[in-house]
């Protein structure tokens, strides 16, 4: 059968779009004209009713975002992306919760190094993203667990996109604008980063734990250098040796190799 020029054309302009499409992630978008937290809403939703997998919660204009360690997530009102994805990852033991984790920050530093086009992405334990010394996004993840089994995840994400301008007593901002010296389209970014994620969920659901293990691995903030910590309210010298399969930092001093939780080792920076 003959084929036009201009319908292969099309069939491949909309075979290309299929692709750049999740399956699930954002195909259920709830928007916010502002939010204190999207996190926040999300964990309300998920007390009212469930969701579909992949659902949304989005705004241009968060007013007080959440990060690690109760710190504030600044963001300029539409200029980055500032949402929370609800996934069911019941197929996790808690034991294993930390694979999320892996798997999330994975797909944001896929998404960050496919459109900056560098490789000096890392991920700085547990999921912050840098690109080299500085920070571009980061993850917040809240479980609810169901006895042995996470039965939901609200994954708050914050990332850097088109602000230039921030706050002078956050030490390390970048944005991919900074980067590459070009104003980005909010939508499509959202849209590339949701399949991006999509792609890290459905590996760690197909248990390929051992892939993203490498990956999260190779990826490493500070990998088998000495930096400067806090631990215990110490300032330490240290050398990062990995993480343990329950998502603990693996710091190495005085050839001894010791373990420590969010707690209590902080980088110093």
């Amino acid at each position: 059968m003959f084929i036009s020029p201009q319908r292969r054309k099309d069939a491949e302009k909309i075979e290309l779009i299929i692709k750049s499409m999740a399956l699930f992630t954002g195909t259920n978008l709830v928007e916010l004209d502002s939010s204190e937290s999207t996190n926040n809403y999300a964990l309300n939703l998920l007390r009212k009713k469930q969701p579909f997998e992949g659902t949304i919660v989005r705004t241009f204009r968060q007013t007080l975002g959440r990060g690690q360690r109760e710190k504030q997530w600044e963001s300029e009102d539409f200029s980055n992306l500032t949402f929370s994805v609800i996934y069911y990852p019941v197929f996790l033991s808690v034991s294993m919760q930390f694979q999320l984790s892996k798997a999330i920050a994975l797909g944001v530093a896929d998404f960050v190094k496919s459109t900056a086009k560098i490789e000096d992405v890392k991920i700085k334990w547990p999921n912050d993203i840098y690109v080299g010394e500085k920070k571009i996004a980061g993850i917040l993840i809240e479980n609810t667990v169901s006895g042995n089994k996470i039965s939901s995840a609200v994954i708050g994400i914050g990332l850097n996109v088109n602000q230039t301008n921030f706050n002078k007593e956050i030490p390390n901002p970048v944005s991919l604008k900074m980067i590459t010296g070009k104003k980005l389209d909010l939508e499509n970014c959202f849209q590339e980063l949701c399949v991006s994620l999509e792609a890290r969920y459905m590996q760690l659901k197909a248990a390929k734990q051992n892939v993203i293990d490498e990956h999260y691995h190779k990826a490493l903030y500070g990998l088998n250098k000495e930096r400067e910590f806090i631990i215990d309210n110490k300032n330490t010298i240290a050398e990062i040796v990995g993480v343990d399969d329950l998502g603990r930092l693996k710091l190495e001093a005085n050839g001894i190799v010791t373990v420590y939780d969010l707690h209590h080792v902080v980088f110093k920076i």
